[in-house]
């Protein structure tokens, strides 16, 4: 089992706690989802209103850091990429903010433990969302491509966790999906 380094662990420790209280704190006003629901197609907007407002803020956030006028398919991505998370709901399990810092830090302390212990059946609760947990950017991409959104937007929403050199696509893709990765990395 790989060990990080204390620095390594200790600043993602500090991160994640950081997020934790920011995601406690969270607050979108009507404004904000109004904005963001224009940008989608009609039938993705429910995955956006779907997410909890700690997830909806940080998509929003995400979306914000973008600049004033991101590519309309970037865009999209920012506000659905971790829309797949709502999957373990159907697990009776909600992967929740109390349980997402915690499930990325064991990643970070043991490697491949989790994903070993995630099985894809919604009846097998907590190892469903384990499941979820590291499946969510297929399962979003999935969703947002049966609510009508544009290829690039699933492609992103699928990638969005894969480092660059793995993930493929053209230059201009690859692009879209760094601005993305790296907004997201900074919330």
């Amino acid at each position: 089992m790989p060990w990080m380094p204390r620095t390594t662990l200790g600043a993602r420790a500090r991160y994640r706690v950081g997020q934790f209280w920011r995601g406690l704190a969270a607050r979108v006003t009507a404004d904000e989802v109004a904005a963001a629901l224009a940008l989608l197609p009609p039938a993705a907007r429910p995955l956006f209103t779907a997410m909890p407002v700690d997830a909806q803020r940080h998509s929003l956030d995400v979306w914000a850091s973008l600049g004033p006028s991101p590519h309309p398919e970037l865009a999209a991505a920012a506000l659905l990429h971790d829309c797949g998370k709502v999957a373990a709901a159907t697990s009776g399990v909600r992967l929740g903010l109390w349980l997402r810092g915690p499930l990325v830090l064991a990643d970070a302390l043991w490697p491949g433990l989790t994903a070993a212990w995630a099985v894809d059946d919604p009846a097998q609760g907590v190892r469903y969302l384990l499941h979820v947990q590291h499946a969510h950017p297929a399962i979003g991409a999935a969703w947002a491509a049966a609510a009508g959104c544009a290829p690039l937007t699933c492609w992103l929403i699928a990638q969005h966790q894969t480092p660059l050199a793995q993930a493929g696509g053209d230059a201009a893709a690859q692009g879209l999906l760094a601005a993305l990765q790296a907004a997201d990395g900074g919330h």
